[in-house]
């Protein structure tokens, strides 16, 4: 099989060289001084030369047919002529020579191994993402940690036009936030007092989360005119309908006791027109006192029957008022149910905002330099997806080629953690 053609290279410079190499790895490290080796990733660029030693003429013979530039490719292996793709990512420099010079050796049959020496020309690049100020592709340096990789990419996020207004930034975050939690412990004792109407109870219960707030009793004190507001209103509405069914009641009482004397009367008109009648039929009354008697009942049993009407009537309105005391009494409760169930959603919906402000808060403060208000703090988490795994680091983990380190900003409060 033919060889690419060589060159000859000065015996004293290059064995040199080599006995040099050799006796660094015959030289013991100190404990505690050993660096760990390199391993070699996808997309590192490798120089590699091929030399054999030529006895008969005590020179060493370079193959630059073989030798070059390589790079190990995604599938972490290096595509080299005579004995096609051979693994390298995993590997260290010295192991992928060591393993290229055995398969030459076999492929082409030769006596001895020829030295293979690789060394690494580019490494492989790392990804920095999240925030940070320039997020991108940067080239790997033996060394490299997480810290030196935010370095390289401008270092965590920082916003420079709020760094350049941090007062304005910090006043507008902080002034929205203020009048948002104004408004939800204003919710929260305004849930107070429905549930107090609910009950039918007089006094508001202090909300548990609003213990000890500065500016309680005012909250109460705006809530309880309302209660009391409220139940004015309802006892008067009811106050006047009981005392429209009391009236209608005397009214009755007066009707029945009219319908009984004009019953009475009645009586005694009936009585006296048989009598009339009689004496009549005997001719012993005239006709016109037959008929005056008569026009006499007929008028008597007109008046009781208005009267009997008066009482149903009264009688009806009695049970209409009977009827709006008790639709007073369920429209109110489910006005209250339908309140307190707004009041809910508008907590729940300002506690949203309020975790939101909160953030914008945070990263204000933190992106201005200003003082972080409140019990939150900021902070950086740091992970690194290496071979689709996510590792959790700090700002010392070592970094490898082909490494996506990402930054995350946090804001713990007493909560929990907002991304």
């Amino acid at each position: 099989m033919h060889v690419a053609s060589s060159r000859p290279l000065r015996k004293s410079r290059l064995g040199a060289t080599l006995c040099l190499t050799m006796l660094a790895g015959l030289v013991p490290i100190a404990p505690g001084q050993a660096a760990e080796p390199y391993v070699l990733g996808v997309s590192d660029q490798l120089t590699i030369k091929v030399v054999q030693w030529k006895a008969a003429d005590s020179t060493f013979e370079e193959w630059t047919a073989l030798g070059g530039d390589y790079v190990i490719g995604a599938d972490g292996r290096v595509n080299f002529p005579m004995i096609g793709p051979q693994e390298g990512a995993g590997m260290t420099s010295a192991d992928l020579a060591a393993e290229l010079g055995a398969a030459l050796q076999q492929t082409l049959g030769l006596a001895t191994t020829p030295t293979v020496s690789v060394e690494i020309a580019e490494y492989g690049p790392i990804y920095v993402s999240g925030d940070v100020a320039t997020p991108g592709e940067y080239p790997f340096a033996p060394n490299l940690s997480v810290v030196k990789a935010l370095a390289l990419a401008g270092g965590e996020r920082r916003s420079a036009e709020a760094a350049a207004r941090p007062d304005r930034e910090m006043l507008t975050t902080t002034g929205t936030l203020d009048v948002l939690e104004d408004e939800y412990h204003r919710l929260q004792v305004r849930l107070a007092r429905l549930d107090a109407e609910l009950a039918g109870q007089t006094q508001i219960a202090v909300p548990p989360a609003l213990e000890g707030h500065p500016d309680l009793e005012n909250l109460l004190a705006a809530e309880r005119a309302i209660l009391e507001t409220q139940d004015r209103q309802v006892a008067a509405q009811s106050s006047s309908l009981s005392d429209q069914v009391d009236l209608l009641t005397a009214q009755i009482e007066a009707f029945e006791q009219k319908a009984a004397s004009t019953q009475t009367q009645l009586a005694t008109a009936r009585e006296q027109l048989e009598k009339v009648t009689a004496l009549s039929d005997d001719g012993l009354a005239v006709a016109s006192r037959v008929a005056s008697t008569q026009t006499n009942v007929a008028d008597l049993e007109a008046r009781l029957l208005d009267t009997q009407t008066a009482i149903l009537q009264a009688q009806q309105d009695i049970a209409k008022a009977n009827r709006e005391q008790a639709h007073l009494t369920d429209q109110r409760l489910a006005d209250l149910s339908l309140e307190r169930q707004t009041v809910n959603g508008q907590i729940s919906a300002l506690a949203l905002k309020i975790a939101t402000q909160r953030g914008l808060v945070q990263e204000a403060a933190l992106y201005s330099g200003a003082a972080t208000p409140g019990n939150t703090a900021p902070q950086y988490s740091y992970t690194i997806m290496r071979d689709g795994q996510e590792i959790e680091a700090d700002l010392t983990t070592p970094v490898m080629a082909g490494d996506v380190v990402v930054a995350r900003l946090q804001f713990v409060t007493e909560e929990g953690t907002i991304q």
